[in-house]
């Protein structure tokens, strides 16, 4: 599959060596050295990923990454890049919607790993209903053909598809970015049990995240926010202190 990337850079050095590498690994780049065209580029072109760095001439970042999820896009995976020293910095980025972050300087081994990650992410998502057709279908060869997908998790008010991609809440749908789906699935699929955010980050990112276990916090936050938003349960992941977090029993009571 062809991927399109969007990178948001003003530094030219950092964006031409992002664009050759990612380039190398068969990826369509385009390039935007500021935040407005960033933004209308990603409105426009509507690209699988947006490599989006944190300071930029004209609009910011955070920004740029706030109004690309606010609009009526299909949406794409965001990896921020920041110069910032201070976590809160980097972890804001996340709360305003990103899927992961890298802090300058970085090694490109690292940024091409994450891209690579994020993209398998989205592929899994847009082939899932897809899938699911083929496994709800009859086949003439005894399923020798058919793809076998996951029973839905369903815990009411909650009922979470793996085969769709989908959650739903009072049978409304709520929308998740790949990665929060992930992370709500995995630990649905476990009620009860804890995980450190390492685990987590082990688990559902897939590659060491050495140093960003706060990741896992703002991405449950905003999990939290769009199921409560939904007339959800407002902990429906459950922080446990000094420990991780965990998956209600029960996301009724």
């Amino acid at each position: 599959m062809a991927y399109n990337i969007l990178i948001v850079e003003d530094d030219q050095r950092i964006a031409s060596v992002v664009r050759f590498h990612l380039e190398r690994e068969s990826y369509t780049c385009h390039h935007a050295a500021d935040g407005d065209t960033g933004l209308r580029l990603a409105l426009e072109l509507q690209p699988d990923l947006v490599v989006l760095d944190v300071m930029l001439p004209g609009k910011s970042g955070f920004d740029v990454c706030q109004a690309i999820r606010s609009a009526d896009i299909t949406q794409p995976a965001i990896l921020m890049l920041t110069a910032r020293v201070e976590e809160v910095d980097a972890v804001m980025g996340l709360t305003f919607g990103a899927d992961d972050y890298v802090r300058k300087p970085f090694g490109v081994k690292e940024l091409v790993a994450r891209v690579r990650s994020l993209l398998q992410r989205r592929e899994v998502k847009s082939t899932a209903p897809a899938a699911a057709a083929v496994a709800a279908t009859p086949s003439d060869t005894s399923g020798e053909d058919a793809v076998v997908t996951p029973e839905p998790i369903v815990r009411p008010p909650l009922r979470i598809d793996p085969g769709r991609r989908e959650v739903t809440v009072h049978d409304d749908a709520i929308e998740l970015t790949p990665t929060e789906f992930d992370l709500l699935y995995f630990m649905a699929r476990r009620p009860g049990r804890v995980f450190t955010r390492e685990e987590l980050l082990d688990h559902v990112w897939g590659y060491d995240h050495a140093g960003y276990a706060r990741t896992i916090d703002s991405h449950i936050a905003r999990v939290r926010r769009k199921v409560a938003e939904a007339d959800g349960p407002k902990d429906v992941i459950q922080t446990v202190f000094r420990v991780g977090y965990r998956y209600r029993d029960d996301p009724s009571e």
